[in-house]
């Protein structure tokens, strides 16, 4: 099973599959997501755990144009019992598949301490939750740290809090769904140029809500080491992740793609043709025209052809034979 610390040790990608809350508080969909991103190659499957009492401040001491605007129902329908995910993480690990999980409130992570989990996610709107921040720090295991509402100035401010432990910084844009066009790749070049330190453990990743397959190909080709994506049991349903969600087949395309990627990301120079084949692909030159012995050749006197197994067609050979003088006759096409 792969295990965050591969990441500093291995020249590999992490891929996380996202559920999110698109199981929509259903128990058999969430052991059938778990299923799916295992199936389509994720290394990893992350949740997003949170206290039955939820985490936002109650609406009687919140202004009612905003309270009212709050998905204070929407959570209760995806609420899942903590006893559950202690279930669906051992399930998880029978597969081979690395369970982890966003704690939306200090229940949540307390919970998963219990648990001995490995790595801890921080949501990109909680990079400023210091209650929660502060514990985790305690901790010193892996961190995942998304971005999404946040400048680079800001991000630098909190991921200190973090500086002990093992951390991946998430480059993202929490707009649900997000276009290419909101996304900078060279502002990831800064991004990475800022907070990559792989000799003391800190990486960058990409974590996606978009619906396309290119960008997370792209970041991967641009450094990151994780990337993390919505898997959904189908575009069509009513799961509430669905705008940032691709489903199983694109999934299984989006990984098999990355894996090509980070293939030719390892190999240190190009494979190239052994010496036969480049040989027989290559050119010799030859006369373009009956020459006679002590004729200038000219430019227009010169042609190659394959295979490159007689004078071969370079740069210092041209200049050898162009303006000099015929030493042989040479029939046309005649090897010079």
């Amino acid at each position: 099973m792969f295990e965050l610390d591969d990441l500093f040790k291995l020249n590999k990608v992490m891929v996380v599959a996202e559920i999110g809350i698109n199981h929509n508080g259903s128990i058999d969909k969430l052991y059938r997501l778990v299923d799916t991103a295992k199936d389509v190659g994720a290394d990893a499957v992350k949740f997003q755990i949170f206290s039955k009492d939820g985490f936002y401040i109650k609406g009687d001491y919140l202004p009612k144009e905003v309270s009212s605007r709050l998905p204070v129902e929407i959570f209760k329908k995806v609420y899942i019992p903590f006893g559950e995910y202690d279930k669906i993480f051992k399930y998880a690990k029978s597969l081979g598949i690395l369970p982890f999980a966003t704690p939306l409130d200090i229940e949540s992570f307390e919970f998963l301490q219990s648990l001995n989990v490995s790595v801890f996610k921080v949501a990109s709107s909680d990079i400023n939750y210091i209650p929660l921040l502060m514990k985790i720090s305690k901790t010193n295991k892996p961190v995942i740290l998304s971005t999404g509402f946040s400048e680079i100035r800001e991000v630098k401010r909190y991921a200190k809090i973090l500086a002990n432990n093992p951390l991946v910084i998430m480059f993202c844009v929490s707009r649900y769904p997000s276009q290419p066009s909101d996304y900078s790749i060279k502002e990831f070049m800064l991004f990475r140029k800022e907070f990559e330190n792989s000799s003391k453990h800190k990486l960058v990743g990409f974590s996606d809500h978009t619906k396309t397959l290119s960008l997370p190909v792209a970041f991967v080709s641009l450094g990151a080491r994780v990337v993390e994506k919505h898997l959904t049991l189908s575009e069509d349903d009513d799961s509430y992740d669905n705008l940032v969600s691709i489903s199983s087949e694109k999934f299984r395309v989006m990984v098999e793609m990355i894996r090509e990627v980070e293939e030719a990301m390892k190999t240190t120079s190009r494979n190239l043709p052994n010496e036969f084949v480049r040989k027989m692909s290559m050119r010799s030159f030859v006369a373009r025209r009956e020459l006679k012995i002590g004729q200038r050749i000219l430019e227009d006197d010169i042609e190659a052809l394959r295979p490159s197994i007689f004078t071969p067609s370079s740069l210092e050979n041209w200049k050898k034979f162009v303006n000099n003088f015929a030493t042989k006759d040479y029939h046309h096409r005649e090897p010079l």
